[in-house]
């Protein structure tokens, strides 16, 4: 195995594990959109109001925290990369995208921080 492999290695873990956080992420969304709809239909709820909203928070802060990680990762990864002289047309393109993810999710949390009202309502399972 070269360094090469042993490097994109390490970062490919750390993706997974990444995916891994988000798909528990968008599983967590599931529940508070499913409490907002138990709420307009008049049912007793999972949660209380201020718990979803603390869930809420906590879930966009993670989404927000692992949005800066991807895109460090898509920085390291393209140096490296550049260090094995391995050329990639769509290193900018990912680099990109995931700044793009990451200003999604600071605005999805600023949205969610300062929103005083259905703030489940609003709440949206992807990145």
């Amino acid at each position: 195995m070269t360094n090469y492999n042993l490097e994109e290695e390490k970062l490919i873990e750390i993706q997974i594990v990444l995916s891994t956080i988000l798909l528990f992420c968008t599983i967590i969304s599931i529940f508070l959109s499913y409490n907002f709809l138990l709420s307009l239909k008049n049912e007793k709820t999972i949660y209380t109001d201020e718990d979803s909203y603390n869930i809420l928070i906590f879930n966009r802060t993670v989404m927000f925290i692992v949005a800066l990680i991807f895109i460090l990762i898509n920085l390291k990864d393209k140096c490296v990369k550049e260090k094995y002289g391995i050329k990639d047309d769509f290193a900018d393109l990912q680099i990109l995208a995931s700044i793009f993810n990451f200003i999604a999710t600071l605005i999805v949390l600023y949205v969610g921080i300062n929103s005083s009202i259905n703030i489940t309502s609003e709440e949206n399972p992807t990145i």
